[in-house]
């Protein structure tokens, strides 16, 4: 299947986390559409695993959803970092432990149909704690989640950001 020829593009919005931009493509057929795009970095997602077995999960206060989410870890992987490093740096941020076993499980674009954003996915294990104080993370309250309640957990969608789904599901099938 071919792409989408850019004909133009233009950056209209450029902020701290985000920039956004309006791209002119030509459709495979030639006809003329506009795309909006916004462009964030990468970012990494991890499933803490606790010496018994919980996921540890963060529950935060989300402005864009006007309520209290239930997440995985996650954050931006700043420019030059190697994105191990910051998923020990997110878990130290977010979670007050610092893993002594990374392992990549995958990864996804977060919204493809508008969004740059690709998320790198992680388990994380042997826990140690390491709190590495960060400006945005006082409002976090940790979580330890047993496994066997995490699908129902999804079902009543007290978790319901893409981002922890992927990641616990992910995590599940591997334990099947």
């Amino acid at each position: 299947m071919a792409g989408e020829k850019v004909v133009s593009s233009k950056t209209i919005y450029k902020g701290r986390i985000i920039n956004l931009r309006v791209d002119t493509v030509e459709e495979p057929d030639g006809k003329p559409a506009t795309r909006e795009i916004v462009e964030h970095g990468d970012c990494i997602a991890v499933v803490p695993i606790d010496r018994e077995g919980n996921i540890l999960m963060v529950k935060q206060y989300r402005h864009a959803t006007g309520r209290e989410l239930l997440e995985i870890p996650a954050g931006g992987v700043e420019p030059g970092e190697d994105i191990e490093m910051a998923v020990r740096r997110e878990m130290s941020e977010e979670t007050g432990f610092s893993p002594a076993t990374v392992q990549r499980i995958g990864g996804f674009y977060s919204s493809p149909g508008f969004c740059t954003e690709y998320l790198h996915l992680f388990i994380a294990t042997d826990l140690e704690p390491n709190r590495l104080e960060a400006e945005d993370t006082a409002s976090i309250e940790l979580i330890k989640i047993k496994p066997e309640a995490l699908e129902d957990l999804i079902s009543s969608e007290t978790i319901c950001d893409a981002k922890s789904i992927a990641g616990i599901c992910t995590y599940l099938r591997m334990q099947a």
